[in-house]
């Protein structure tokens, strides 16, 4: 699970975005290097959801424009059923992915 802190600087955010920024160079690593394994690397940003992460760290959000993380695991599910339409290694923002493709 990666964020959009991978791709966004935020104030105050810098170890975590780091991270998730490592951790989406190392699925495109791990991804080039289990080529033809069978393996497959897929990291994805859950995109903003109604959780109380989302409320302390944005709490002038409103918070009816956010997903459920319920419907958001739900799709999460099925883009792993069809994560071989998204290229190894790739990146996938399931508040954007449409069913057979990325």
């Amino acid at each position: 699970m990666t964020s959009d802190a991978a791709v966004e600087a935020y104030a105050r955010w810098g170890a975590y975005g780091a991270s998730k920024a490592a951790l989406d160079h190392l699925g495109r690593i791990l991804g080039a290097e289990l080529e033809g394994t069978g393996v497959r690397v897929v990291t994805v940003d859950p995109g903003e959801m109604r959780t109380q992460m989302h409320a302390d760290a944005m709490p002038e959000a409103d918070p009816s424009t956010l997903l459920e993380p319920e419907v958001v695991a739900a799709r999460i599910v099925r883009m792993m059923r069809a994560a071989d339409t998204v290229p190894n290694g790739g990146r996938v923002q399931a508040s954007t992915w449409a069913e057979g493709g990325s």
